[in-house]
């Protein structure tokens, strides 16, 4: 079985040995002329302003938390960050991914995705994870700009992700070849001579709303579609919304979890948590930790389930808004009725299909009512993020009958719209 053919089955190509190698894994490597060499991504706020490469442990969810640009400065520092984060992404080569061992269709694949909280991605870390059927792993270069690379080496198809970050280099465990985040090859221990111009095929990136970015359609620097890929990608770039929380509200939880399922049946469960009043099918699923790569059981502490408790027996959860964009995101806002001042939840779903019924999902909870977001953090941030696993549990399983219903209605349509635009374009 060929890599590629693995994948459509939902299996690893290799083994964390790498003992066992496809007789074409070659195919993944190539050669190309040396102008693929490029500048480095830089990374955006909520406001489209150009960021720094160091955080500290106060500026912990700051890209997330900040406030939008004033309407009067907000077009033109717009368009001039786009424009910048789009010259910082490394030249990469054509793609040599073949649409035959990828799923969904290329109209459903040209957008933006997220795929990863930028809070995940130190310069220590690498975030291996599969799109549309396809290894990658993302990683941060020696100046600390993200990048991705498809996860599977040029010379006998190891997961590169099994390796480690070598000044900002991701190098394969299997024979020590070393690339950086626009696909190059450019240390090869095994071999006499480094041959020049080998690469593996790299996906742009941008960072933006403390979250990472990868375009998963054509891009190319030459002529033809993967031209017209890289213009579209620009174009909605530019006019994509932010992910950001709204003004006032403040990130106190971010989480990653792997599901068993389809990504649209996942949408369905999601865009439904106002109106389903009988409990879903059980669901397993797994946290992805970003310590490397280690995954877990969901946590079954006590104490984030008391909070949710109290949270429940002293208010109602009401959406207020729920909105679907292109990229597989799904926001809402829920107000927590029934109490003293005006509680909010602001909630960012991410739905990404992974391989054949699999889906990865980002979950971001920011609230609004929280005095001291920062201390609550870091005195409690394992608590929030058991609490945010168990209210993403409970909407995928147990969901009460809630007010509202118009605005899932809403998503729904927005949803429905895009499926087949999707589709009309095929």
């Amino acid at each position: 079985m060929t890599p590629a053919s693995s994948r459509a089955s939902g299996e690893r190509a290799a083994s964390p040995s790498c003992s066992r190698v496809s007789s074409d894994s070659r195919r993944v490597g190539r050669r190309g002329p040396a102008r693929f060499r490029g500048p480095r991504v830089a990374r955006a706020a909520a406001d489209g302003a150009l960021g720094g490469t160091e955080r500290g442990v106060d500026d912990e969810f700051a890209a997330a938390a900040a406030s939008p640009a004033s309407p009067s400065s907000s077009a033109s520092s717009s368009s001039a960050s786009t424009s910048a984060l789009l010259d910082a992404i490394p030249a990469i080569p054509p793609s040599q991914l073949e649409d035959a061992f990828m799923i969904g269709s290329p109209a459903e694949r040209e957008h933006w995705f997220p795929v990863a909280f930028a809070n995940d991605l130190d310069g220590t870390t690498m975030i291996p994870f599969d799109l549309f059927n396809v290894p990658w792993v993302a990683f941060r270069d020696a100046d600390g700009a993200a990048g991705c690379v498809k996860d599977e080496c040029a010379h006998r198809a190891c997961p590169i992700s099994l390796g480690k970050l070598v000044d900002g280099r991701v190098q394969c465990p299997y024979h020590g070849w070393e690339y950086t985040t626009g696909g190059e090859c450019v240390k090869m221990p095994s071999i006499k001579k480094l041959l020049p111009n080998v690469y593996v095929d790299a996906a742009p990136v941008v960072e933006r709303d403390g979250l990472l970015y990868v375009w998963a359609g054509k891009w190319s620097e030459d002529g033809g579609e993967g031209a017209a890929g890289k213009a579209r990608a620009a174009e909605m770039l530019e006019s994509g919304a932010s992910h950001a929380p709204p003004p006032g509200f403040d990130v106190m939880a971010e989480v990653t979890v792997e599901i068993a399922m389809d990504a649209d049946d996942m949408l369905a469960r999601l865009m439904d948590i106002g109106a389903r009043s009988e409990a879903g099918d059980a669901l397993a699923f797994r946290r992805v930790s970003t310590n490397g790569g280690e995954r877990a059981e969901l946590g079954d502490d006590v104490f984030p389930k008391l909070v949710a408790g109290a949270l429940r027996n002293f208010r109602e959860p009401v959406p207020r808004r729920v909105a679907f964009y292109p990229g597989r995101v799904l926001e809402s806002t829920i107000a927590l009725e029934g109490g003293p001042g005006d509680w909010n939840i602001h909630q960012t779903h991410v739905v990404l299909p992974s391989r054949p019924g699999r889906t990865r999902v980002l979950f971001r909870m920011a609230t609004d009512f929280v005095a001291a977001p920062k201390l609550a953090r870091r005195v409690g941030g394992r608590v929030w993020a058991q609490l945010a696993e168990m209210v993403l549990h409970e909407q995928l399983e147990n969901v009460r009958v809630v007010g509202g219903g118009k605005e899932n209605v809403l998503a729904v349509d927005e949803y429905q719209e895009w499926r087949q635009s999707v589709d009309e374009a095929e």
